[in-house]
């Protein structure tokens, strides 16, 4: 934390690309997590696989002003589920055709918010300092679809397989930050990827 009266904490450091440019910071903060864990697993059998993490918790800390402030980690929950199946092909069995579907879903981020009238007299991005952390901004969720054919040799011991990886199949546009636009002089928001079709090929031997 900063030596003077300041609710900047280095906890919140790696919440997005930027790295804080602070000089002479004392190490006296807190910070706390509270939270429960679900871990739910079924392992590949009969040709189908089952995850199901969840993650309730709660994350906070205090900066040289003493104010409790929500750290920037601090979504309140994660769910993350992974379900696949799989088909054998041939007499042999030694092919196969795999379906795999991933959903997440995560609390929306706490973010401190711009102060637009300071960055449009200084020309560039100012944060609400008094503010830190006070804005939450809306909760992220995404759906992915996976095919793939799978082809094995077992003289050979060569497998190769080819995917469709179908990433965000319902286009959300998820929030990932609020920038300040300085040619339109408002706070905006920077989204994620949408939807991205995207094509693998391996090779195990």
């Amino acid at each position: 934390m900063e030596r003077g009266s300041s609710g900047f904490s280095m906890l919140n450091a790696g919440a997005d690309f930027g790295f804080p440019d602070k000089v002479g910071l004392i190490n006296k903060g807190t910070g706390t997590n509270k939270g429960l864990e679900l871990t739910v697993e079924r392992f590949l059998n009969n040709g189908y696989y089952v995850l199901l993490t969840t993650s309730l918790f709660d994350s906070k800390y205090k900066g040289s002003d003493g104010i409790e402030r929500n750290t920037a980690f601090n979504y309140k929950y994660v769910v993350n589920a992974l379900a696949g199946r799989e088909w054998k092909l041939g007499n042999s069995g030694a092919n196969a055709f795999t379906v795999d579907i991933r959903l997440s879903s995560i609390g929306g981020r706490y973010a401190t918010p711009v102060n637009v009238a300071s960055s449009l007299a200084a020309g560039y991005q100012v944060d609400d300092t008094l503010h830190y952390n006070s804005e939450r901004l809306s909760g992220y969720f995404r759906l992915d679809t996976k095919f793939g054919y799978r082809t094995s040799s077992k003289k050979r011991r060569f497998s190769s397989t080819i995917y469709l990886d179908l990433q965000n199949v319902t286009n959300r546009r998820n929030i990932f930050l609020l920038q300040y636009n300085q040619a339109k002089g408002i706070a905006s928001p920077i989204y994620q990827i949408r939807f991205f079709p995207d094509i693998l090929y391996r090779v195990q031997f």
